[in-house]
């Protein structure tokens, strides 16, 4: 894939965070300054990755083509549902893979996933009917970009406390609870983009997807990526603003 976005590169930075959130656990004996190197490789991986994956092409498909509110991507939401096998067995494939990590737990059952995607989708579609693609698509790109900015900040301040070996205890132990806390959020948006990346490519939907389907499966995919970029506040058009559920 462009820009050195693989699903094997995407999970191995699954599991670096994984493994510095474990490590850096209360009770953990590892040394903290080991800790704080864990943490602060994760971060600069992630910042990397997101920022490959903001400029790449596969994101760039992903756009909605014209401008159209998302309610009018398919006549009826149900009629996609056959054609998203490639998503569930992207799911499949993940959870196959990634038995031994908690983001099994979040995947579950892959058509319940699926159905998941659907309604929150269809939720959105039916409480803001005049919701265009196009608002829907640069606010998913915000929070990834809001996201990113933060990931890229805690690893810029790790390397400048570490340059100036101004990292007190007491600013150590800051700097640990935001980059745990944002690193938390991460592993679902990533799983997210493993999804559109695999399942959503343009080859992958010409061979699986019938045409009047392809803005549809569009949209569903950008928005489960701003809904996991921003757990917990929900999508409205710009002039309502997100909001919290």
């Amino acid at each position: 894939m462009a820009n050195g976005i693989s699903a094997g590169r995407i999970e191995a930075v699954q599991r670096h965070i994984y493994d510095a959130l474990t490590q850096s656990s209360d009770g953990s004996t590892l040394p903290l300054e080991e800790q704080d190197r864990l943490l602060a490789q994760a971060c600069v991986e992630v910042c990397d990755l997101l920022a490959r994956w903001r400029d790449s092409p596969e994101w760039e498909e992903l756009g909605p083509v014209g401008h159209a509110p998302i309610a009018e991507a398919i006549p009826e939401w149900e009629r996609i549902r056959p054609f998203l096998d490639p998503l569930r067995e992207t799911l499949a494939a993940i959870a196959q893979r990634q038995r031994d990590l908690p983001i099994l737990r979040e995947i579950g059952d892959p058509d319940q996933y699926i159905d998941t995607i659907l309604a929150s989708a269809r939720k959105t579609a039916r409480r803001f009917r005049g919701y265009e693609r196009q608002d829907l698509f640069a606010e998913a790109s915000k929070r990834m970009e809001r996201l990113r900015g933060d990931v890229c900040g805690l690893a810029a301040e790790f390397k400048d406390d570490l340059a100036s070996q101004a990292k007190t205890a007491e600013k150590r132990t800051k700097w640990r609870n935001r980059a745990r806390w944002v690193l938390r959020k991460i592993p679902s948006l990533l799983l997210t983009l493993s999804l559109a990346a695999a399942g959503t490519s343009p080859a992958t939907m010409r061979q699986n997807i019938p045409e009047w389907g392809h803005e549809a499966v569009k949209v569903l995919v950008v928005h489960h990526v701003a809904e996991t970029a921003q757990p917990g506040v929900s999508l409205a058009p710009p002039r309502l603003g997100p909001q919290l559920h």
